[in-house]
């Protein structure tokens, strides 16, 4: 997949070659110079805490598309489509998260089952984090307005328009034409570049209520975990692939279960989904066992047997990670509610003791 990086480039030459519009009716655009015109546009947009993006822009790169609402340059939302591949994010404090199962079945085909179509933080993922700064860009309003008139000119006064039933006039110029509110501020409404594409700018000063979402999946724990729960697990002796660091194989498990355990997402034979969620991140030699009922005389975990503990009661549901490494290490991960998706809990067992679900809820029990 091309780099979304490439976004703030293609944005930028779009900007640059279509043409600004500005004008009101009742705010005396429509009377002065095209050159003022542009002028007061790029002024209006520097000054946008708010709006909502949608455009299609095309350079030698390829098309994209993208529809984008904005609270603040660093909260924005929405969507972008690029070389075939729609995926939604969402930016809170530059804070960057996904969701597209079509994204990471180019970007992390191994963990494509696993992430689904559920949000995740590409916080840490210096590949993906690369490409936040294209989406952050589009969002920021003065980065836009620098663009607006750098095409130098000479631009040429056109007629008055309704657009979006608001009314507009027209600024043209070789590369295109910019459509610019004629009421209100001069905000910039609609660009047209011809085969550069088209970009509309609406909802100026609206307020989105953009915030994060809820139990994201952390893309780069999930991939530490495979990564050390598998390739990079073998034993020297005999090639057998085990678990090598129990604490961040119970990070990513728990990260998983929270985002996989819905209340349709299977039962307590199969850990409510999770069983197969996380035996498709690891090697098959290490097995992903579901224990249920009364813990006691339930056979430990191992190197290469990671246990799922699964029980509902009258009092709510619970979910528990077994994890036990090669050095001797026993870690246990917890969660409750109903279904058991939330309140992750996370602990060591000490040195020597059997790394058995019982222990396990001795432990959280305690």
């Amino acid at each position: 997949m091309t780099s979304t990086r490439r976004l703030a480039a293609v944005a930028a030459l779009a900007l640059s070659s279509l043409v600004v519009a500005c004008g009101s009716s009742g705010n005396g655009e429509d009377g002065k110079s095209a050159d003022q015109i542009v002028s007061d546009a790029k002024a209006a947009l520097g000054s946008a805490t708010a709006f909502h993006l949608v455009g299609n822009v095309v350079s030698d790169s390829g098309k994209v598309a993208f529809d984008m609402k904005v609270d603040d340059k660093n909260t924005t939302s929405g969507s972008i489509t690029q070389d075939g591949v729609t995926f939604d994010f969402v930016n809170v404090g530059g804070k960057l998260y996904f969701r597209s199962k079509a994204l990471w079945q180019k970007a992390a085909p191994s963990l494509a089952d696993t992430l689904g179509d559920q949000w995740v933080t590409v916080t840490g993922n210096s590949q993906l984090e690369s490409n936040a700064s294209s989406v952050t860009a589009l969002g920021d309003a003065s980065q836009l307005a620098d663009q607006l008139g750098s095409s130098g000119g000479p631009y040429t006064k056109g007629s008055t328009k309704t657009v979006d039933g608001q009314q507009a006039i027209a600024v043209t110029s070789k590369d295109g034409e910019m459509d610019v509110a004629l009421t209100g501020k001069p905000y910039p409404l609609h660009f047209d570049g011809g085969s550069h594409g088209t970009i509309d700018i609406s909802e100026y000063g609206s307020h989105f209520s953009i915030t994060a979402p809820a139990k994201p999946l952390d893309l780069s724990s999930l991939q530490a975990s495979s990564s050390d729960s598998s390739a990079s697990s073998s034993s020297s002796d005999t090639g057998t692939k085990e678990v090598v660091d129990a604490t961040k194989v119970r990070d990513g498990v728990l990260q998983v279960a929270e985002g996989t355990i819905t209340s349709g997402s299977g039962s307590v034979d199969d850990a409510w989904g999770v069983q197969r969620a996380v035996g498709n991140q690891l090697p098959a030699s290490v097995e992903v066992a579901v224990q249920t009922g009364d813990t006691s005389g339930l056979p430990p975990a191992t190197p290469t047997k990671i246990v799922l503990y699964a029980t509902q009661t009258s009092s709510g549901d619970l979910f528990m990670v077994v994890v036990a490494d090669a050095s001797g290490n026993c870690e246990i991960g917890a969660l409750t509610g109903n279904p058991p998706n939330g309140n992750p809990q996370s602990k060591t067992l000490p040195a020597g003791t059997d790394c058995t679900a019982a222990n396990a809820l001795d432990a959280f029990n305690s």
